[in-house]
């Protein structure tokens, strides 16, 4: 089976540039022929911005002749704004090699654990604190019952035309809220307060109005800003704690957003309509007792945390 080197696939862009193909035939183009080994769409634009500029080179270094270095600070801020990026994704963002950027999470110490980038080793501190909050949810209250009021939430990437990202907040009886943001757009504290006001409005309307309610989410900085902080406060929801580099205690992570990706596999969307589409027809789908088994998981996983004294496994 031929499978094409990146160079190839840089003289194919080069052609389909200079034929005056736009990026988004061009990505169905190179869909149709190489398949899985198609690159992505971020890719294409990154090479045809650089063609516009008139700059042909086909190799990843700067003018000196010498392979671009790679900012380990800006690299490590890149995860902390979005750790679901693969690296393939964060090589076309910072224009260096794939390898350097191998290199690079090597250096930072970072691996991927259910589709996010985490540390290799997490700190003294972290596993303390992992052991801590799960000891603390595991005695909130005796028995599961109160999971049955549990909220949680997460993003995760969809893939068509280019990447946009999906919210959705759910709980044992399945989604309570999502929406597919704009091209574009990433989450800020302002983006994530007008989607707590708006989870607010679907909770309101659900079986959960006038219980008590337990909210997750994780500590990516959006969701831990001052504003968002004061927007929790207003509704009167219990936020439970949850620690650093735990994507191993957020069901979105460890059983929702995979049996997504499986669900996806190998499809292509070539509108913002067909992924809405497809998106309610997986959430409807699931079988009876999915949402709740993966929310009911967390006692399971809280007391591996506590045996295993913080550690993964």
């Amino acid at each position: 089976m031929f499978v094409p080197t990146a160079i190839h696939i840089r003289h194919v862009l080069i052609y389909l540039f200079l034929s005056h193909t736009t990026m988004k035939d061009s990505e169905t183009f190179l869909k149709n022929v190489y398949n899985t080994h198609a690159p992505h769409y971020n890719t294409i634009r990154n090479w045809f911005h650089r063609f516009e500029k008139d700059d042909f080179s086909l190799d990843e270094k700067d003018r000196s002749g010498r392979p671009r270095e790679l900012d380990l600070d800006k690299l490590k801020h890149a995860l902390q704004s979005d750790p679901f990026q693969s690296s393939r994704e964060l090589a076309v963002t910072f224009g260096v090699h794939h390898s350097t950027v191998l290199e690079g999470l090597k250096s930072l110490g970072m691996r991927k654990l259910f589709g996010r980038f985490i540390p290799h080793h997490l700190t003294q501190a972290n596993l303390d604190r992992r052991v801590d909050d799960s000891i603390t949810l595991l005695t909130l209250h005796a028995g599961d019952r109160w999971l049955d009021r549990l909220i949680t939430g997460d993003e995760k990437w969809v893939f068509y035309d280019n990447h946009h990202r999906k919210s959705q907040w759910w709980g044992v009886d399945g989604p309570i809220y999502w929406e597919l943001l704009p091209e574009g757009k990433t989450i800020t504290g302002d983006l994530y307060t007008t989607q707590l006001r708006n989870l607010k409005k679907a909770v309101d309307r659900s079986a959960l109005k006038d219980k008590k309610v337990y909210y997750q989410h994780d500590n990516a900085r959006p969701h831990v800003s001052k504003q968002v902080k004061q927007e929790l406060m207003g509704y009167g929801w219990n936020v439970l704690p949850h620690p650093p580099y735990s994507p191993d205690l957020a069901p979105s992570d460890y059983w929702l957003f995979g049996d997504m990706t499986r669900a996806f596999e190998g499809r292509s969307f070539n509108s913002r309509g067909a992924v809405e589409a497809a998106l309610k027809q997986y959430f409807a789908s699931r079988p009876a007792g999915f949402y709740r088994n993966g929310i009911h998981k967390l006692r399971e996983r809280w007391r591996h945390v506590v045996d295993n004294d913080g550690q993964y496994n």
